[in-house]
């Protein structure tokens, strides 16, 4: 049952963020894996026709976590497709810890996930992630998991990375007209 809720409420936080913040929805249903624990919200930005949440577990901050998952809104984005999004971000990254590369487990112009593990090093702790980047109604959404401890990333890994897989943006537009105008009724 707090999954569900935690769900819910993560879906309609992250609808009513990016509505309030670019006027469009750009939502995405999530599921924490099961066992996870509690995740609140951290922290929350909007800019332009961006908007970021990270979630932390219950008790971590936005500046002192072990784990960490983020979503990021791109609202009518200049990129050409999800995996040329994904490709720029994680180069990046790779810029500020080349121990390793990011190995793709998916690459395609609606989504695509890589993941990767680094010994930290001036600029960047020891963590494994798992990003992903799709295609939505409005733009791109990307999704990322961060786990400073590779033992508990391993032990974990394949329940975050099947959430992450199953993590969809679906539109919610509402309009009135459609329930308060017989004429104008639409399923």
């Amino acid at each position: 049952m707090k999954n569900l809720h935690l769900k819910i409420f993560s879906l309609i936080f992250f609808s009513l963020i990016t509505a309030s913040s670019v006027l469009a929805y750009q939502t995405l249903a999530f599921d924490f894996p099961k066992g996870a624990g509690n995740w609140i919200v951290a922290y929350h930005r909007k800019f332009n026709n961006e908007t970021i949440v990270q979630y932390v577990p219950l008790g971590e901050t936005h500046e002192y976590w072990n784990q960490t998952f983020i979503i990021h809104s791109y609202r009518n984005s200049s990129y050409a497709n999800a995996y040329s999004l994904l490709r720029n971000q994680i180069a990046r990254l790779e810029k500020i810890n080349s121990y390793s590369k990011y190995q793709f487990e998916r690459k395609s112009n609606e989504d695509a996930i890589a993941t990767r593990c680094v010994v930290g090093n001036e600029r960047m702790l020891t963590q494994c992630d798992i990003y992903r980047a799709i295609k939505s109604f409005n733009g791109y959404i990307t999704v990322q998991y961060i786990n400073k401890s590779i033992e508990s990333f391993n032990n974990n890994y394949l329940k975050w990375l099947e959430a992450i897989r199953r993590a969809q943006p679906y539109q919610a537009a509402f309009r009135n007209d459609r329930y308060l105008s017989k004429d104008n009724f639409e399923l």
